[in-house]
């Protein structure tokens, strides 16, 4: 679940915490569809698994990822709950949204807590053509060490997260498209027949 929370966590962010152009984008874009491609790599830089698919968020609190490469997943959330659906499997999982996104995502999508008590927000030198800031969590137990978020101008293009155990997700977003209108059924979760439900 954790590939969910990248950008469900920035797009949660109050926007005095960012830069301008980043402050610009979140207080302006209330809906975001488009594509991403993700490369996850283990603490040594090797390549673990490669994946692709299509994202769409909403404000407030709706999010999914369709994930079509390595293998189809489908992760949707809205309201208090998230599903995981795995169509290789024939099962949904449902998880409350705190369990699925751990305490600091949780936080932030329910607007409690004070952002400056959870991160440390540092800017970074701009690096393949894109300005970057780092998200560093207090404390232990938010499943990351760090979040970078690289932008040009007020398009954020890459998500980089690094976990306890060194391993790397790097997303990449494309073709995005700000403040379309997405339909409620876009966010509604309605299990296929004969899929496997279970609720953690």
């Amino acid at each position: 679940m954790r590939r969910a929370t990248l950008l469900i966590v920035l797009w949660m962010l109050p926007a005095s915490v960012l830069a301008a152009n980043l402050a610009r984008f979140f207080a302006e874009v209330h809906t975001l569809s488009g594509q991403f491609t993700q490369v996850v790599r283990d603490r040594h830089g090797e390549m673990v698994t490669r994946g692709a698919g299509r994202v769409w968020l909403k404000r407030p609190g709706r999010f999914r990822w369709d994930y079509q490469s390595p293998y189809k997943e489908q992760i949707v959330g809205r309201g208090s709950s998230v599903w995981l659906y795995d169509p290789g499997l024939a099962q949904a999982t449902e998880y409350s949204l705190s369990h699925a996104l751990g305490r600091t995502p949780a936080l932030l999508l329910a607007g409690r807590g004070h952002l400056s008590r959870l991160f440390k927000v540092h800017n970074l030198p701009m690096r393949a053509g894109l300005e970057w800031i780092e998200l560093m969590p207090y404390g232990h137990g938010q499943g990351f060490r760090w979040i970078r978020i690289g932008y040009r101008g007020p398009r954020i293009a890459r998500i980089i997260l690094r976990d306890p155990m060194g391993q790397t997700t790097d997303i990449r977003l494309h073709d995005l498209r700000l403040n379309r209108p997405l339909p409620a059924s876009t966010f509604r979760f309605r299990p296929p027949p004969h899929t496997t439900i279970v609720h953690e």
